[in-house]
């Protein structure tokens, strides 16, 4: 679907996708409502994808394995992200580009932010805007600075093995004796769920959507 794709051509599709009115679905969007009422601290993550040469099935997504010494989703895995703060002014797509950057040690300037997914509440109490981008370099260009604070382990999966339909899967997540349903991704030993697998199921469904 997307092999032999020019960069041009791929983030076209991409901007295409993001465009269409498609909401996370009502279920997932109920679980994901904080049951306590209290206020939400506002959050982005970066979805990035890049190139490479050494990897002929098409563009790849980073994804991160959070250290299991963090307080909130220890051990999970993840987009590069966290909280708003002052120095964002209120600008989801500078905390998400700050938070990869620290993260990660990729410059926000090796970024081309393509667009945004729907805004969605976690159970923990986070209000999370997804900003979508590509690197501007390739993947052999680029030089990763992992903060052994945050992140455990980095791995970059292709699109078309997240798009296999093995990959996938519906599951249910038990919380105050309430079975609801989550998106579940399995990419050999990694298990892609919560917040992540949601995000990541509303872009994948976009872009075959798109197709």
């Amino acid at each position: 679907m997307f092999i032999g794709l020019t960069s041009e051509q791929f983030e076209e599709k991409i901007q295409s996708a993001l465009s269409l009115d498609l909401p996370y679905s009502d279920p997932v969007q109920r679980r994901l409502m904080d049951p306590s009422g209290s206020q939400t601290r506002p959050a982005a993550v970066c979805i990035l994808f890049a190139s490479s040469s050494q990897k002929p099935s098409g563009p790849i997504l980073l994804l991160t394995k959070r250290s299991e010494t963090l307080e909130i989703h220890k051990g999970q895995m993840a987009f590069p992200g966290g909280l708003c703060e002052s120095q964002d002014q209120g600008n989801p797509v500078r905390t998400a580009l700050r938070e990869t950057e620290e993260e990660m040690g990729i410059p926000s300037e090796c970024i081309k932010v393509l667009g945004e997914l729907p805004r969605l509440v976690t159970g923990t109490g986070f209000l999370i805007q997804p900003i979508v981008g590509v690197s501007k370099k390739s993947l052999e260009k680029m030089v990763l600075n992992p903060n052994p604070d945050e992140i455990d382990e980095v791995i970059w999966v292709s699109l078309q093995t997240l798009l296999r339909p093995e990959t996938y899967r519906n599951e249910f997540f038990l919380r105050e004796l309430v079975q609801y349903p989550i998106d579940v991704f399995q990419v050999g030993q990694y298990r892609i769920w919560g917040a992540t697998g949601t995000i990541l199921k509303n872009l994948l469904d976009r872009l075959t959507t798109f197709r």
